[in-house]
């Protein structure tokens, strides 16, 4: 199940159609609008039943959503003299419910991202590529009820007490239209749990050296203004949502914690960090440590590199976090050597296929090039030969179609969102063209200014 997310009028975006791959990447201008849109990816797959966007669904005046209702009320009430009844129901009715639910809920929901009712939007919405029905079942097991539901190869179920079909049938069928439309919402198999999601700001490696200094109780009084739509509190000036979050990843971290990126760290270690992060000693408590490569003395975070304190957040949740089911990056180059720019694009694609799903933000030529790389590599069966020449392996290589790259070009009082579409499975970015096209024009004039 594909959708597509339609934005228009979201701060400097005027209008924007994006449907996200494993890999998704935002390039172009400064201030067009990049990390606006990230953050708002990042909230949506972050949603559960409980968002505000599925605030006041009971009462919803939707005709679509009353004859959802009806079909499901009828379904469960009917299951007390038939087992395995089921209803069939077309995926345009709940797509309307939903999104009659993002238009009634969307201003609301993004100023809970930014923590201020001054970011507009004038529209968000979701369209799907094909539809296709959805089928419901109700049995009943025992002592609870059970509703499965199906539909494009795709399987859920929802558990409920026997006794609750009698007392609260709509709080049921509230929960049964939650779950769908975050489905629908997320566009995923299985929705992204709320705390696999995480956010990585272009400001990270000032929050991890300050993130001790910052108490968390008093970071969520003081920031975490989760209420400000309805309040004034917004003139505390908050961090946004994505970063208070962010910081929250980093406290929770638990050795107890075993994760399947082992092979992964090591080579982030080797290959880019010259070194280990240890975290979580007996000797040095919860502080983040930096061992170099042939030392056996650990440096305090704030006594290492730039590239190890940008590498840190993600090394830490590589090897402390359970699961991972999707990265927000902003400016995954930041602090890096051109050399470890391509091997931070080279790390993307480990990741994408290692599992998680990646949106990053980027301003870097080389990273692009380097994707391009690969997919052309992969589209061309490369033989092992030639990847064992490159130093490649097969998890180095990843296919155009798991790729999406969207263009931001700033226009002044708006900027534009393209999506760019990889030709001869290679995406060739504007900006990224016509800002080296510039800098070699000069480079010649002068060159040639020199030789008179």
């Amino acid at each position: 199940m594909k959708n597509r997310f339609i934005i228009e009028e979201f701060g400097k975006i005027r209008q924007a159609e994006i449907e996200t791959a494993p890999l998704t990447l935002f390039v172009g201008d400064n201030n067009s609008g990049k990390s606006y849109l990230l953050s708002l990816l990042w909230a949506i797959y972050t949603a559960d039943e409980k968002s505000v966007l599925f605030s006041g669904l009971p009462e919803l005046k939707c005709s679509s959503y009353s004859e959802i209702s009806e079909k499901i009320s009828h379904l469960m009430q009917n299951s007390m003299e038939s087992q395995g009844q089921e209803i069939k129901i077309s995926s345009v009715k709940f797509l309307q419910v939903l999104n009659t639910m993002l238009e009634k809920n969307k201003d609301r929901f993004v100023a809970e991202i930014f923590n201020s009712k001054q970011v507009p939007i004038r529209k968000l919405s979701v369209e799907m590529q094909e539809e296709f029905d959805l089928f419901i079942e109700c049995r009943r097991k025992e002592t609870r009820i059970e509703i499965n539901i199906s539909y494009s190869a795709e399987r859920s179920g929802i558990f409920f007490p026997e006794e609750m079909l009698e007392k609260n049938t709509e709080f049921m069928i509230n929960i049964i239209c939650r779950d769908i439309l975050l489905r629908f919402l997320k566009g995923k198999k299985v929705p992204y749990r709320n705390s696999n999601v995480v956010y990585f700001p272009a400001a990270r490696t000032g929050f991890m050296l300050a993130k001790n200094v910052i108490n968390k109780v008093g970071r969520q009084m003081t920031y975490d203004v989760t209420d400000v739509y309805d309040t004034e509190r917004e003139a505390m000036e908050p961090f946004t949502k994505p970063i208070i979050r962010f910081l929250d990843a980093m406290e929770d971290l638990s050795l107890d914690h075993k994760t399947k990126y082992e092979e992964i760290v090591s080579w982030i270690e080797q290959e880019m960090a010259y070194g280990s992060i240890q975290y979580g000693s007996e000797a040095n408590g919860n502080e983040i440590r930096y061992v170099p490569k042939g030392s056996e003395i650990s440096l305090p975070l704030r006594a290492s590199s730039a590239v190890v304190t940008e590498l840190a957040p993600l090394l830490l949740l590589l090897k402390y976090k359970r699961r991972l089911g999707a990265i927000c990056y902003e400016e995954p180059e930041m602090c890096l050597h051109p050399q470890l720019q391509q091997e931070m694009g080279r790390l993307l694609i480990r990741l994408v296929n290692s599992g998680i799903f990646m949106i990053a933000t980027t301003h870097s030529d080389i990273i692009v090039q380097h994707i391009n790389n690969m997919c052309r590599l992969s589209g061309r069966n490369a033989p092992e030969t030639l990847l064992e020449s490159l130093g490649l392996v097969p998890e180095d290589l990843i296919n155009a179609r798991k790729v999406s790259v969207y263009q931001f070009t700033d226009k002044g009082a708006f900027s534009i969102v393209e999506q760019v579409v990889p030709v001869s499975g290679e995406f060739k970015v504007e900006t990224f063209t016509s800002a080296l096209m510039k800098i070699l024009e000069q480079t010649t004039e002068v060159q040639d200014f020199e030789g008179e």
